[in-house]
């Protein structure tokens, strides 16, 4: 898996401070988060079991497949967004 990080700088319509996506060696996207103002995640977007990627929409070209964050740093955030969607 690849692991990115994009900003505004990276994508001109991004209109959060930060999207994390985890990308499989073909370029379809895994799984994503956006990071609100605060730091927290706002919001995650959970795939599902179809195949070409499991969103079925976005695929990133083999150019840009290079990860800029760790996975440590993905599954942390990711977590911490999965845990904050539980609390009542």
């Amino acid at each position: 898996m690849i692991y990115m990080k994009w900003t505004p700088s990276d994508l001109a319509t991004l209109e959060t401070p930060a999207l994390y996506t985890e990308v499989d060696e073909d370029g379809w996207v895994q799984r994503e988060f956006a990071l609100g103002a605060d730091g927290v995640v706002a919001h995650q977007l959970i795939p599902c079991s179809q195949r070409p990627g499991w969103f079925g929409l976005a695929r990133i070209s083999s150019l840009m497949l290079e990860s800029n964050v760790s996975k440590a740093e993905f599954e942390s955030l990711w977590n911490s967004g999965v845990q904050g969607e539980r609390e009542p």
